[in-house]
């Protein structure tokens, strides 16, 4: 079994509020959830409403599972224009 952890950066050029910021958040959370069945949640970046942190993680049976998981779930991201990824830190355990 493998266990697949994610870490990514977002710039929200769209955001000019908390609130803003979490709509979109909230949405690609769930997009995420739904299309994928992975673990998701929302790292804290000190109210900054023009940044927002994901972590994702996923488990599988094997290493090449877990990792073509993973880089689905980053392209699916990449591809949303809604925000731009600053950083990404995928670890397989």
């Amino acid at each position: 079994m493998r266990v697949g952890v994610c870490k990514i950066e977002l710039f929200i050029s769209e955001s000019f509020s908390l609130k803003d910021k979490r709509r979109v958040m909230n949405s690609i959370k769930q997009k995420l959830r739904n299309r994928f069945n992975v673990s998701i949640i929302e790292i804290p970046v000190n109210s900054q409403w023009k940044r927002g942190d994901l972590g994702i993680s996923c488990v599988g049976l094997d290493e090449g599972g877990v990792r073509s998981t993973m880089d689905q779930i980053i392209r699916f991201i990449e591809e949303d224009d809604r925000f731009e990824v600053s950083d990404i830190t995928v670890d397989i355990l």
